[in-house]
């Protein structure tokens, strides 16, 4: 029996890739989807193998949006379940131990591009597509707003939302909400390589440096400060500081423990 009904769930050497698997549907996530991604996260987090997650998707697409399970209506306790679930979904991308690498193999739109955003790096097929159409179908992109407004310049957001013309890959480029682009067919390897490279970094200093950033969005400068400085010194401590001395002094790569 499959452990997943929506994803597929597999590693490639240090990577942990975590695959949309709903092409009928352009892998638009639900509830149940939400879930097992959340899962998968934690399966990934919780293995010392792995040194970093990919979210991709099959098909044309990689994300068409949320879906609001069994609800076709949209009854307003369904929205705020889905809603709920939306929100504790990107905190769980926030809060990764391990960085989170998007291979946008196709079309991104609406709740798939908050995800897109809600990862570390980005490539993408030079046939991808970022969009948010949620105001053609009478909705507002409440949650891109609060997600993708940090990212995405004003007026480039609002030029997206009230629009609701998708933009090509090169203008995402552009606009620095992608790292790169590459042919279609290689898109995963582009992804695997930022995987290879992550694999060779100290994973408690990533663990630590990436949770910062994100508690540091929010905060006014002076804070900021003295929370990075709160989160330097308990990186100091860790062996993994040590290690990187004694293999300069001894002209040798570090033997990372992750700690």
């Amino acid at each position: 029996m499959a452990e997943f009904d929506c994803i597929v769930y597999s590693k490639i050497d240090t990577a942990a890739v975590i695959r949309l698997n709903m092409p009928e549907t352009g892998n638009r996530i639900g509830l149940k989807a939400v879930t097992e991604i959340q899962n998968a996260m934690e399966k990934a987090n919780s293995d010392p193998i792995v040194k970093s997650i990919i979210i991709t998707g099959t098909g044309e697409y990689f994300c068409a949006g949320g879906a609001i399970d069994g609800f076709p209506d949209g009854y307003a306790m369904d929205q705020r379940d889905y809603s709920d679930g939306t929100v504790d979904f990107q905190k769980a991308l926030y809060h990764s131990e391990k960085p989170l690498i998007a291979a946008v193999n196709g079309k991104a739109f609406a709740g798939g591009l908050t995800v897109v955003e809600g990862c570390d790096l980005a490539v993408a097929s030079s046939e991808a597509q970022f969009g948010l159409s949620e105001l053609s179908h009478g909705n507002f992109p409440m949650i891109a707003l609060a997600v993708n407004g940090k990212w995405i310049p004003k007026k480039r957001l609002f030029e997206m939302i009230y629009t609701s013309t998708p933009i090509d890959a090169d203008t995402a480029l552009e606009w620095n909400m992608i790292n790169k682009i590459v042919p279609p067919d290689q898109v995963m390897n582009a992804a695997l390589e930022y995987a290879k490279i992550l694999s060779k970094k100290s994973s408690v200093a990533i663990k630590i440096g990436r949770q910062t950033y994100y508690d540091m969005v929010d905060m006014p400068l002076s804070s900021a400060i003295i929370h990075a400085k709160a989160a330097l010194l308990s990186l100091l401590a860790m062996k993994d500081v040590q290690e990187s001395g004694r293999a300069k002094n001894e002209n040798r790569e570090p033997d990372w423990i992750g700690k």
